[in-house]
């Protein structure tokens, strides 16, 4: 399965209406579990009275990470960061649009970061695993992290093969260059990079991993250059929403000891 062909298209039907991209944005945070959890996480950091001044999306995509950080932390300037132009032009156009003040969008490559001691936090959502090089990223975000800043990353968790595993099992993402990471592998990257792994959450176990197969994988695999499907899955998700919805607020609920993510928190030592 490749998604950026679908991103792709979702961004040229998208532009930058206001009303377009708010119902977007709320249709992600609401069918992608990833979402909750990161929400999740900014939420305990502002109750524990974190009040950072600047902010790093990096790999913002979309951006709807950058808005929900610029509603958390609303005295912050939020920079989102991504390689694709049009991602960075849409994203601008539509934070004007909405008047929204506090962020704005660059062109930028992980790899090349060239920051220095610029930001309190940064969140990387569901980006290591697309990067080859992603010790090279870590060193980077931990340049350009304060002393004593946070990194938040999702990112898919694998532990290594287990017995029978065959090629069916193997990640469902074509672009992904890795089929995710343990916690021993990421804490040795991270500690490497000068950040100190702080929380290791395996997220998409046994509960979140059906709601995945209800909102994503099913649905992608359909829509995947057939996009004028896209009415009938729309009626689909209004059927499966409320099953996947149970299924996601369980997985958030218990402590899962093995699934398809991790939400990592890290600090700069």
């Amino acid at each position: 399965m490749e998604y950026d062909p679908v991103k792709d298209k979702m961004q040229a039907v998208l532009g930058s209406g206001v009303l377009a991209r708010k119902l977007f944005f709320a249709a992600l945070d609401r069918l992608f579990l990833r979402s909750r959890y990161v929400a999740r996480a900014l939420s305990r950091l502002h109750r524990q009275g974190f009040m950072p001044a600047e902010v790093l999306d990096a790999g913002s995509g979309f951006g709807q990470y950058s808005f929900r950080l610029a509603q958390v932390f609303p005295a912050a300037k939020i920079t989102g960061l991504d390689v694709k132009q049009d991602l960075v032009d849409s994203g601008n156009q539509y934070a004007a649009r909405a008047g929204v003040g506090n962020v704005s969008f660059v062109v930028g490559d992980l790899l090349n970061l060239g920051y220095e001691s610029r930001f309190d936090l940064a969140l990387s959502v569901d980006v290591l695993e697309h990067i080859v090089e992603d010790r090279r990223v870590m060193t980077n975000l931990a340049k350009a992290l304060k002393p004593g800043g946070l990194f938040i990353l999702t990112t898919p968790y694998y532990a290594g093969p287990t017995a029978g595993e065959t090629a069916s099992t193997q990640p469902f993402v074509g672009e992904h260059v890795r089929p995710g990471y343990s916690q021993t592998e990421m804490r040795e990257k991270l500690n490497g990079s000068g950040l100190q792994l702080t929380q290791f959450t395996i997220t998409y176990g046994p509960w979140g991993n059906v709601a995945w197969r209800l909102l994503q994988k099913g649905p992608m695999s359909w829509l995947s250059g057939r996009i004028w499907l896209a009415p009938l899955v729309g009626i689909y998700f209004l059927l499966a929403y409320p099953i996947a919805w149970i299924f996601m607020r369980m997985d958030m609920q218990v402590k899962n000891s093995k699934g398809g993510g991790i939400l990592a928190v890290a600090k700069k030592i």
